[in-house]
């Protein structure tokens, strides 16, 4: 008989045990977890309000969307100039440091240096392409609203 009451409470806490596990990596993964993913979501810098987005909750005229588009056609190149000299700094910015880096090490540690910053630059041409495709997609799809 005091075999079966200690079997009972050996499972009885295996039982517990397992459930209080199983809630954590739930607890992580919905509540705390959550939080991390939208502190990214609010990283990310706000965007300027479509032509869209304005026309709705500005009840704006077809004529007033005629204009306001003219707008964002006409500036269009002073971002794209402003983009391309952000771009050229930027670039020369960073070869002006990995040149300062590799000053610090030796001809090993320069090879391995040089593969990582292949590897960075081939991730930021592949997220750049995927961005490039998600945009196309987008604008074919406003395109046909």
């Amino acid at each position: 008989m005091t075999n079966n009451y200690k079997i009972w409470i050996i499972l009885s806490l295996i039982v517990v045990f397992i459930a209080g596990g199983v809630c954590g990596i739930l607890f992580h993964e919905f509540i705390l977890d959550r939080e991390g993913k939208d502190s990214d979501r609010r990283r990310k810098s706000p965007h300027f309000p479509t032509l869209e987005i304005m026309a709705e909750e500005l009840n704006l005229s077809s004529s007033q969307q005629d204009k306001i588009k003219e707008l964002f056609n006409s500036n269009e190149e002073r971002f794209r100039t402003l983009r391309i000299e952000i771009h050229k700094s930027l670039t020369s910015i960073r070869s002006q440091m990995i040149t300062e880096v590799k000053s610090v090490l030796d001809k090993n540690q320069s090879k391995k240096f040089d593969a990582m910053i292949e590897r960075y630059e081939a991730r930021i041409r592949k997220d750049h392409e995927e961005k490039k495709k998600r945009e196309e997609r987008s604008r074919h799809e406003r395109e046909e609203k």
